[in-house]
């Protein structure tokens, strides 16, 4: 009967405790933000636009924050000012195996309602390596998974310096 007991109440605590998350909002007043169309300083073909698109995606799978056009909270605003594309290895053959995609961002995180920056860097670098060979032991396959790795990145870096306070 009290191993029954004990195990009655050992279930119910694993079960109550499935549910954990780590995410918090140290902006608990930011419930909207609009995500403002990057100025694209670099001669990369439709960067600004990618990055609008992949922000606005990560954004809304994230889920603190509700994406509109109007009236909001808080606004995300940035400029691509560097996008390099370089050979960053060589194989045996002295053929390009991998590339290196940096991007150097200015990015700024406003609350609009304090009417404060929350986040704000000038030299933000990002850098992903992506393969050309395939004997590459790179992760990522192509420049495109590339690019939308550095904009996770950006979003991750942006969200861990705003609203996640530790």
């Amino acid at each position: 009967m009290v191993k029954r007991f004990i195990s009655l109440i050992l279930g119910l605590l694993l079960l109550g405790s499935c549910y954990y998350s780590v995410y918090s909002n140290a902006y608990p007043h930011l419930k909207k933000i609009q995500v403002l169309p990057f100025e694209n300083q670099t001669t990369e073909f439709g960067l600004a636009e990618k990055a609008l698109n992949q922000l606005s995606l990560e954004i809304r799978n994230d889920g603190r924050l509700k994406l509109v056009t109007q009236n909001p909270d808080s606004s995300l605003s940035g400029r691509i000012v560097r996008f390099e594309d370089k050979i960053y290895s060589y194989d045996s053959a002295n053929q390009v195996q991998d590339y290196q995609l940096t991007m150097v961002l200015e990015v700024n995180f406003t609350d609009l309602i304090k009417n404060e920056t929350i986040y704000e860097n000038k030299t933000l670098t990002l850098s992903e390596i992506y393969a050309v060979s395939p004997f590459s032991t790179a992760s990522l396959k192509s420049k495109e998974e590339a690019q939308n790795e550095l904009f996770n990145k950006l979003f991750k870096t942006v969200v861990q310096n705003s609203l996640e306070a530790w």
